[in-house]
Order: C-alpha cells, then structure tokens, then sequence
C-alpha cells in the first residue's frame, strides 16, 4: 500500500524512523518486513526514496548511534533487508549502500564507531557484488578478512571482544568457503593470543566463540590440535571465564573426535570441583556424571564408580554428591549412594582419614539434597538415625566432617535425636581457638543450631554460663580482683542455683578446673575466648539472641563477660596472643540488652551469684568507683547496663594505657615480675660480657606483638564506643569519648616512634624486614581504629550546632588522626602509610569539618582565641610535617630547611593533603576560610617558637596552594584574612629585631613577601 503513493511512503518513513529508539523487538522487526515488502513492491521512483533517503540513512545511522541500544535497533530494521539477501538485488544494494561508510568507519579513532561499525559488519558479511567476477570478489572478501583480523587487535576491549566472537560465528557459517590459509590464521590468532588477553572479556569471547564453532563438524579436526592450548583457562582467576571454560568442556563431551579431558586433566578438574565456585563445580559434576554415576549402568555398579572417586579425591567426590540431585540424578540411586557412604565410613576397613571424612561430608550432602524429597523421605529418617549419627560423630576427625553430620542431624525428625545431645555438648564445652579457624567455626554453629532446633537450648546457654563464671572465679583469684573466701563462696552458690541438667557436665567441669596457681593464662584465656565467641555467635542472629536475653541467666553470664574483659584489657600487653573475643562478647552483649526491650525474669540475687561477688575492683582501681555493669537494679532503665559498661571498659583501657606510657609494668602481674627479672638478666649480661642476640629477637618480636595487640584492643574498644554511641543519640559523654580517643591514638604514635628507635638502634637488618613485614596486621587494626575514630568525629559533629558547639575534643582528635598518617609514615614506613590513607581519605570531609569546627560553630571572637590556645597547648604534627614538604617539594625552598622539623621520606601524606585542597576548593568558602585559620594559628605558634623554617613553609603552602588561584578570593576569607594580616604585622616585628640570624631573616623576608603579595 505504501508503494501506491510517494506521500504516503514518506510520512511512513518518517514515522518508522521516530519509533525506532523505543520500538519493541517485534515492532521493529514488523517494520523491517513491511518496509522490505514496500521496497520490493514499490516503483523505479519510490524505490530511490527507501534506498537513497532512508535505508542510507539507517546504516549511518547504525555506524554512528550514540548508544549501543540504539544500533542494534536500526540494524534490527536492516535485518528486513540482510534476511532477504537471496533476492534478485538486494545483495548489490547492500554493496552499493554499505560499502563505501563501512569500510571507513571501520578505522576510524571513536571506538564506539568502530564497535557499531563491526557489528554492521559481522551482520552483511559477506559483502559481495554477485556480478563481479571471481577476482573482484576474492579482493573485495580479503579486504574484510584484513579488516576483521586487525580489529582482533584492537586498543579497546570491547571491539576485540566482538571482533573474536563475530570470527568465529564467520568461521562457523562460512567455513566451506574460506581459505584454509585464513582459517589457520584466525584460530591461531584466537587461541594463542586472545586467549590470554588482559581483558577478561576477551577471554571470555573467545571460549565463547570456540564452543560456538564446535557445532560445526568440519572444524572438530583442526580443534583437536588446538583446543588444549586452552587448557590454562581453566585457572583463570575470573568466575565467568572459568564458567564459559566448562561450557567448552561440556560441548566437547558429547563429541566423538575429542575426549574433554584431553582439554583439561583430570586432577585439576577434581581439584576445581573441590575449591570452586558453586557455579563452575555444578558444571563439573554435570561433565563427570556420565563417568562416575551413569544413569544406564547398574545402581550398584554407579555407586561403586562415585566411592572410587570419592577414594581418589574425597573433597570433589563429597561436591560431585552435593550437586548430583541438580544436575539430574534419581533421588533413588543417591539414597542408595548414601546408605553405601555411611556403611563404608561405619566401617572404615582399609580407608584413609580423609577419605573416611570424604564419605561422612558426601553422605551429608546427598541427605541435603533428598531432605525436600518426598519419596526417599521415609528411608532417609531410617539411615540417618541418632545412634549412626553418634557412631560417624565418632569417626570423623576434621572439622568438615563434623560439621557435615550435624548438618544431616538438622534433616532428622527432633524426636529421633535424643541420643546425639551429649555428643553437642561436648564440641559446645571443648572448643577453642575459635576466632582464626573458620572450620571450627562451621561445626560450633551446626551444634548451636542442633541444639537450639531440639530444645536444648537452655542447658547449653548454662554450660557456656558455667565455663564464663569458672574463667571469672579464676581470674578474681589470680589478678586480684577479689578475695579467695569470697570466690570460693561465690562458687558454691553457683552450683547449688545452677544445677546442670545432664549427666556428663560435672565430670567435664572437673577436668576444665584446675589450681588457679598452675594453670597458665593463654589456656584460661583460649577457654574464655571460646565461650565467649559462642555466646557473640548467638547473640548474631535475631532468634538465638532473644533467648539470650531472656535467659534467667543472662545478667549472670554478662557479669561474667564483664571480669574476664577487664582482665583481658588489664594483660593485653603480657600475653603472646590476645583474642578479644571475651571483650566482643561482652559489648555485643550490652548493645544487645540496651537495644532491645527484654523484660527479665532475674532477681538481684542471680543464681545466688550477687552482682558485688563478680566486681570486687582491686586497690589499685580506685577511681572505678561507679562501674556496676548495671546489674543490680533490674527494673531500672536497661540504659545504664550500656553506660555502665562503658564506663567500665574505657576506664580498664585507660589505666592500663597510663601505666604502659608511664614505664612502670604492674608489679602485681606475671608480667610484672617477668619484665624486672628480664632487666636485671640484661644488666647481668652486660656486665659479663654474654651475647644476648637470641633473647634480644624474642624481646623484639614480643613488643610487635605487644604492639599489635595494643592496637587491636583499642580496635575493640572504638567499635563499642562508635556503636553505643549510634544507638543512644545523645552527646552527654561526647567529651570523655574523644579524650578516650585522643589520648590512646597519641599514645599508639609514642609507641611506633619508641619501636623504631629501638629497632634502628638495636636490630639487624634481616630482623628488621622481619617485624616490617609482622607490621601487616598492626596496620590492619590500625586502619580500623582510623575508621571508628573518625566515625565518632562524624557522630559528635552530626549533633553539633551553633547552639551546642563541640568540645575542643573533636578539634583535637581531627588533628591526631593526621598526626596517626604522619608518624607511620615516619616510624613504620611509607608503603603502610598508605594503606591508612587509603582508608583515611574516605573521612576526609569529617576531618575538615573536625578542624574547622570551632570557627564554624562560635563567634569570631571566641573562635579565635580559643583556637590560639588550642593549638599551642598540643601543637600539631602534621603541620610540622606539611612544612617540611613545602620545604622540600622545590630545591629552591630546600636551602630555608634548619633541621628542626620531622622529616617525611615519601610522599603519602602529601597526597592525602592534595585530596584535602581538593575537597577545600570544591566546598564552601567558609569551611575553607575555617581550615585556613587553623594553620595560620599554627604558623603564629611558630613565630612565637621562632622557628622560622616553618613559618615560611606553612606560608608558602597557604599562600601557593590553599589560598592559590583555584581557592574563593581572600575577600570572602574574613577569618584567614584577618589572621594573614596580623602574623604579616608579627613578621614586620621580627625583622625589626636584629638578633635574628641570616637565615632566619631570609626565611621571615620570604615569607613577608608571599603574605604581601596576597593581600
């Protein structure tokens, strides 16, 4: 109909053209017929008007469309077109249409020209005229092979991830008529080169490309050579291309002329299907079935096939029956696996450890997987009963297989399971060394969820509560905390109001206790660590933890918690390895209680344990006079227990941060007493002349790992503090919290720069690269207490105002947090201050605003005055150090340097203050008027010390880079202006002087000639 008037096909075509960027697929392929069928049916005329003026204009436009989405629309209306190529004409028109942009667009510098330009491309290919002659067409078919080999190439990935898969679907489709010679140098293009691309999707492309061109018979021949240079993929560190490279495996399965394994070994196919991820292991299992579990053969002969692989490699063999049921397995013949697997592991005659663990994790997995299957649902109860499941409890011996059967026990009716209770309670009472091993872990959260799933959960909650109150009672007697009568006493309340409901408690609780005097604190420190990470483990998830706090005993092993993290923060410098479990349980624990609206059941009188038995504070503790842990009132606001246990823990960290920067160890500790005897030795020694290299490594080595558990703690302690904090939305106890912050970040600089003192001086080379490379974890620790350092800064200024200005805290702790990127710089090294301003740099805006916030949020008047005394009272480093980098960033500046400031070697911090100006800049005037301020303060303080290498290098950096010509203009400064012209009036005044020396004059001049030329 179109044909039969020339007006009407064009509006037609206008109308087609606007719906092209929005049609749907089936619209747009509508259009592509009709304009087809318009094309084919119109006159000499109208058929000028579609070639000429639209269809030209399609495949401009499909060269040059801005969008991906947009191309593949406009060749989708092509497509009518290239579909039809078969018709008398179209194959010229094509030609003539496509011939003379294509090509061009094909090298020209826009990638996405070039990508939308080979797309077009793959889709005419091949462009031929059909009546040229057979030399023509070779020359014309040669240019596009030229130009598709050389998009292979490409600078951008994204054109040579199409360039690899467009080949190949060429090679697939055309393979009968192109040259040999081309195919080989396609293919060999392919697989050596592109293969390895550093791009993933290049590689991705190209196992895409190849499995694409394995539906093509006549290429199985030549990829029987080529296909296991591909083998290497297999490893690729990427997901998808280690995906796409089972695909492949898959394709060349079900091909007679390759076997699959040919490809990839078998080894590192069982050691992916071990490791990998669920997606590349499923993959595998669906290749091996055929192998090791055929549907067609026997059941028994198939189980006997999948126990051989499980013999060969246990881990792959439990993850082949972990995806067996999915990758299309009888629910039958997998029952039948599993009651072959729980026989062999019951009767382990001639099996390895692991394999008999192999057996016990295959068995679970299958017994998973039937769980939802009704027909095996009957069997499954009888295989898996408790008195097989106590037997294969027995003979497992990894943490894997452990968790394994318990994991079966959770597919098991409640009422069958009567005879594994004790078997739970024995990993819930012996396992330690929780917080590094994963493993452990695993099976501790099985029994805990067995357990809770039963109805067993108060009797565990009262075992961890028994081996809490245990470690406590021990710890009162070893370090003071109390009276032996009265723990002894305490004791005995405590079984005559806690009675354990099972049999085997008391016996295990004899052999846990042993004489405080001969136990050693890492073993009662593993013991309490262990139980505290169960209990921190069930307060993590929302059903467990309500029973935890509604537990009649909770306030009892809360209070627990309580002494054992106050013992842990009082021996953090003394013991080899701190877990800080007990501590994390303990804080988890108080947000939990103030976070939630638990109403209690408990009395004052906790299982005959008062409160005050638990928190008998030794004499040297004086000043924690007020600390409770809320406990003895429990229908008072649960807010207390919140307070109370901060309080407490802030209090315990800060006495023993005093005494570790004081010097003076606690002579009523083991480490006390260890620390004089250990200098007195080396007094002795000295003396007699002994080498003490040895014992000089051992003490070096302690103190990192003092160092590092000083941290950790501190760690610790922030997160509680930023999380209370969060919670409670009040800022009553913001000045104690950043003091608390300030303080212990100031003192986490004294020890890095005394570490490094003693290193430099003392140690050799191969020690030092040694504690260097020990310096990772600090590090880690360190970035953290970064984080919630900065996160309570944020908090204290979030509710802040002109009416409730922040206290000088927060400008202190800002300008510590600086000082913390400056000193492990100095002290540790560049390479790990960088890992902190990675993390700093996020935090950025909240230490601005830290710095300004007293000019932001008071009078001028006040600000000033108060910012002066700020300042001088703790003069910050790290403008100490930002002198010395203008000093030394130009030679010609270096000459003023007097050696008086801290030198940086590298340049770290100074990209962390490049981010600074940067933000500086990109904000508002006043924030930059309110940061200036601060380091002209900062300058006056060094014109008052008369040093005047840092007044030139804080004015140079002031007036070059913050005040430079990217800054707002000095007159919307009014505080910075105001103060550069004072300290310009104070530099007038000093040059007055005559007693100042040569240089000190030059650097004065220097620096009243920036000033001047400011303002």
């Amino acid at each position: 109909m179109l044909g039969l008037n020339g007006q009407l096909m064009k509006e037609s075509l206008v109308l087609m053209k606007s719906q092209i960027p929005f049609g749907r697929k089936s619209v747009l392929e509508a259009y592509a017929d009709i304009l087809f069928r318009s094309w084919k049916g119109s006159e000499e005329s109208l058929r000028e008007e579609i070639e000429d003026g639209f269809l030209q204009g399609l495949i401009e436009g499909a060269i040059h469309a801005s969008s991906k989405l947009l191309a593949a629309s406009v060749r989708r209306v092509l497509g009518g077109f290239i579909e039809q190529r078969m018709t008398v004409g179209v194959e010229k028109l094509l030609l003539r249409l496509v011939e003379p942009v294509l090509f061009r667009s094909l090298q020209v510098a826009n990638s996405n020209v070039r990508q939308n330009a080979l797309h077009l491309l793959l889709d005419v290919f091949p462009l031929e005229d059909p009546d040229a002659t057979n030399e023509v067409k070779d020359t014309l078919l040669n240019k596009q092979f030229f130009l598709l080999e050389k998009l292979l190439l490409d600078d951008c990935p994204e054109v040579r991830s199409v360039a690899v898969e467009g080949s190949c679907r060429i090679l697939h489709l055309f393979w009968e008529i192109i040259p040999s010679s081309t195919i080989t140098k396609f293919l060999a293009k392919i697989v050596d080169s592109m293969s390895i691309d550093i791009c993933y999707e290049v590689r991705m492309s190209s196992i895409n490309g190849i499995t694409y061109l394995l539906q093509n018979p006549q290429s199985h021949e030549v990829m029987k050579v080529l296909l296991p240079r591909l083998g290497s993929l297999f490893s690729d560190p990427v997901l998808s291309v280690r995906v796409a490279v089972v695909d492949l495996l898959l394709a060349v399965r079900d091909l007679r002329t390759i076997q699959f394994n040919k490809v990839v070994g078998l080894n590192d196919l069982l050691s992916s299907l071990a490791n990998d991820h669920p997606r590349v292991a499923s993959k595998i299992t669906k290749l091996l079935i055929p192998s090791y579990f055929p549907s067609k053969l026997a059941i028994k002969e198939a189980c006997s096939r999948c126990v051989a692989l499980i013999r060969r490699s246990p881990g792959a063999g439990a993850r082949f029956c972990e995806f067996a049921l999915s990758e299309g397995s009888s629910p039958r013949s997998l029952m039948e696996l599993a009651r072959v697997c729980v026989t062999l592991a019951l009767s382990p005659k001639g099996l390895g450890v692991e394999q008999i663990d192999g057996l016990v994790v295959a068995s679970s997995n299958i017994c998973q997987c039937l769980s939802s299957e009704l027909s095996v649902k009957r069997a499954l109860s009888e295989l898996v009963s408790a008195k097989k499941l106590k037997h294969l409890l027995t003979a497992a011996t990894s943490e894997r297989a452990q968790t394994a059967i318990l994991s079966i026990a959770s597919v098991v009716p409640t009422e069958n399971l009567g005879g594994i209770y004790d078997s739970c309670m024995v990993i819930i009472r012996n396992s330690t060394g929780l917080s590094d091993n994963v493993e452990r872990q695993g099976v501790v959260k099985a029994a805990q969820k067995l357990i809770f799933s039963c109805g067993w959960f108060d009797e565990m909650f009262e075992e961890l509560a028994n081996i809490l109150q245990d470690t406590a009672s021990n710890f009162r007697v070893r370090f003071g905390l109390g009276s032996t009568q009265q723990i002894l006493q305490t004791s005995k309340k405590k079984k005559a109001r806690l009675p354990m409901k099972i049999s085997s408690t008391d016996q295990v609780t004899g052999k846990r206790s042993q004489d405080p005097g001969t136990s050693s604190d890492d073993k009662d420190f593993a013991v309490a660590a262990a139980a505290a990470w169960q209990v921190k483990s069930l307060l993590a998830s929302e059903t467990t933890r309500n029973a935890v706090l509604k537990s009649s005993i909770s306030e009892m092993a809360f209070s627990a918690l309580g002494v054992i993290s106050e013992v842990c923060i009082q021996q953090c410098m003394e013991l080899k390895q701190l877990d800080m479990e007990p501590l994390m349980a303990y804080t988890t624990f108080a947000i939990s209680m103030s976070s939630q609206n638990v109403g209690s059941t408990t009395t004052n009188d906790v299982g005959g344990v008062k409160d005050n038995d638990f928190h008998q504070k030794r004499s040297s503790v004086e000043e924690i006079q007020n600390v409770d842990l809320g406990l003895q009132n429990c229908d008072s606001d649960i807010e207390e227990t919140l307070d109370h246990a901060l309080d407490h823990i802030v209090n315990c960290a800060d006495k023993i941060f005093s005494e570790h920067a004081s010097g003076k160890p606690n002579q009523n500790s083991k480490y006390g007493v260890e620390t004089s005897q250990r200098r007195k030795s080396k007094r002795k020694e000295a003396q007699e002349g002994i080498p003490n290299s040895t014992e000089g490594d051992q003490v070096a080595s302690f103190e990192v790992k003092r160092i590092e558990n000083m941290v950790k703690l501190h760690m610790a302690i922030m997160k509680f503090v930023v999380d209370a904090e969060t919670i409670r939305h009040t800022n009553q106890n913001h000045r104690r919290y950043l003091k608390f912050a300030s303080d212990h970040i100031r003192h986490i600089v004294s020890v890095l720069k005394r570490h490094q003192h003693q290193k430099s001086s003392n140690q050799e080379e191969v020690l030092k690269d040694k504690q260097d490379e020990s310096f990772k974890d600090i590090i880690t620790y360190l970035k953290s207490s970064f984080s919630y350092a900065a996160k309570l800064l944020h908090l204290v200024l979030k509710c802040s105002n002109e009416s409730s200005a922040p206290s000088p805290g927060a400008f202190y702790l800002a300008n510590d947090l600086l000082d913390l990127i400056t000193s492990v710089e100095m002290y540790v090294g560049s390479r790990h201050a960088s890992n902190v301003v990675s993390v700093a740099k996020s935090w950025l805006p909240t230490l601005i605003l830290g710095l300004g916030c007293n000019q932001l949020m008071m009078s001028e008047k006040e600000s000033n005055l108060e910012l002066a005394d700020l300042v001088e009272a703790k003069f910050p480093v790290w403008l100490s150090v930002l002198g010395k980098i203008e000093l030394h960033r130009d030679g010609d500046l270096s000459q003023y340097d007097d050696n008086q400031t801290p030198k940086l070697p590298t340049s770290a911090f100074e990209n962390l203050i490049e981010m600074l100006l940067i933000l500086l800049n990109k904000g508002s005037p006043r924030i930059l008027d309110a940061v200036g301020v601060v380091i002209l303060a900062g300058l006056e303080v060094a014109l008052k010390r008369a040093d005047f290498s840092l007044v030139f290098g804080l004015v140079h950096f002031t007036c070059m880079k913050m005040l430079g010509n990217e800054s707002a203009p000095l007159e919307e400064l009014e505080l910075t202006s105001c103060s550069l012209q004072k300290i310009y009036q104070w530099i007038e005044q000093h040059l007055r002087d005559h007693h100042i020396n040569k240089d000190g004059r030059h650097q004065l001049e220097s620096a009243h000639s920036l000033i001047q030329s400011l303002l």
